[in-house]
This record gives C-alpha cells, structure tokens and sequence, in this order.
C-alpha cells in the first residue's frame, strides 16, 4: 500500500472577508481528521506531513483499518509519510490483515510485548530494522519498489 495522500489547500475567503487576513486551510479528504490551516500556503506546507501523519496515527491507536489513497484532483497536493512511518503504517496494515495482535506477533518475534508495541507507535520512532524484522515474521518486505507480500 502506499502512505501518500491528496490534500486540497484554499484560502479562507469567510477569514479574509471578516478579519481582512489572509488565511489558508488544508484538508485530506480521504483522512478523517486531517486538516490544518496557517497564514500562508508555505506555512501550511511545512506542516502537511505531520498532519497527516498525526491523523493516520489515531486510526492505529483506535484500532481502525488505514484508508487507501484516492488519485489526486488537479488542484489537490499529493503529501507522503516519511519512510520510517510507511514502514510502521505497513506493518500494523498486516497485522490486521493477519489478525495478528500485538502479543502475536511479540511471541514471533520473541520479545517483549512493549517493545513491539512500539513498533506501530509513530510518536516513538522504531529502528527500521526492527520494523523489517516484524515485518518479515508477518510475511512482507520492504523492497525498492515498497511493500511487498
């Protein structure tokens, strides 16, 4: 699967008609939950991928199944998670896709609950050998080309 999103970024004409500023808003529509907004279209860009990486984030601590990317609209900004996170979000899409649960794939791996729940948590950054390990106990590998398996 692939971590890239399309994102719409428009200025706030209701914010500009009511305190004569400029203010922009950016919204993931296929990302519940992820939106941002700044003074500027740089000041937004420079937050996107945290944004989305923060939504994203709260439908693995709830549990809920990642969504899949849509293509992007013309006026729409394609934004990516960082690589250290795409290999989180793929590990914990084929822990659901297995059923496998955290204390599962601990016994695989052969360590201790904690650690691997740290390996799906993206406010915890986890080595990526680590995550290649899990990942390969789960039957996929990160290859040049992405996710595999």
């Amino acid at each position: 699967m692939r971590y890239a999103f399309p994102c719409k970024i428009q200025r706030d004409e209701e914010e500009a008609r009511t305190a004569g500023r400029d203010r922009h808003n950016a919204s993931f529509p296929d990302v519940h939950g992820a939106h941002t907004c700044g003074d500027t279209v740089a000041e937004i860009k420079d937050r996107l991928q945290d944004c989305l990486e923060t939504a994203l984030g709260g439908y693995v601590r709830d549990g809920e199944e990642l969504p899949e990317p849509s293509d992007p609209e013309p006026d729409q900004t394609l934004v990516a998670v960082s690589p250290a996170v795409a290999a989180q979000f793929a590990q914990y899409s084929a822990m659901r896709k297995q059923a496998a649960s955290i204390q599962e794939l601990a016994s695989r791996l052969r360590i201790r609950v904690r650690r691997t729940r740290r390996l799906i948590d993206i406010h915890r950054p986890a080595d990526l050998d680590d995550i290649e390990t899990a990942l390969a106990a789960l039957g996929v590998s990160l290859g040049a080309g992405g996710v595999t398996g």
